[in-house]
């Protein structure tokens, strides 16, 4: 089964992203520990880039098997242009940012709501792949509120 990817520009950009993430790394290593965070500025890019680092080794590991193994057949991938999908998704973002700020509902509930109307939008709200939306979304509104408000220490709006 291919996906329509092709192991080089898979290999190409595994490569650049390792090289630009090792950038980050080395660029953080002198930031000084924050003063009123308790993680400081930089462990979140830190974090990024190593994670980012590992999804490029994995997707650089597949392509390097792929090749080797002479399984390099292309088939082209036709994309569907559909600016009407973007068009809704940058309006609801908008709505998204204007309810928080000005403090609508809680940030969990908010954003479950946003994630559900934009990701169901983009997937034409097919019933089979509803309930999964939203359990990412409980997951991903929750989750963020719980990370942002007890390990980064960010007040967020409607809290």
């Amino acid at each position: 089964m291919t996906d329509g990817s092709s192991p080089r520009t898979d290999i190409a950009l595994a490569v650049l992203l390792i090289v630009a993430c090792g950038v980050v790394l080395f660029e953080t290593r002198d930031i000084p520990p924050g003063t009123f965070e308790p993680l400081g500025s930089a462990p979140i890019p830190q974090a990024t880039a190593g994670l980012i680092i590992l999804c490029a080794l994995v997707v650089l590991g597949r392509a390097l098997l792929t090749t080797m193994r002479g399984q390099v057949t292309v088939e082209p991938v036709e994309l569907e242009l559909r600016p009407r999908d973007a068009l809704v998704v940058f309006l609801l973002t908008m709505a998204y940012v204007l309810a928080l700020q000005l403090r609508l509902l809680d940030f969990a509930p908010l954003t479950i709501a946003y994630l559900l109307l934009a990701i169901g939008f983009l997937v034409r709200f097919q019933t089979r792949i509803l309930p999964w939306i939203a359990l990412v979304a409980v997951v991903t509104g929750y989750g963020c509120q719980y990370v942002f408000t007890r390990v980064f220490v960010v007040d967020l709006p409607g809290l």
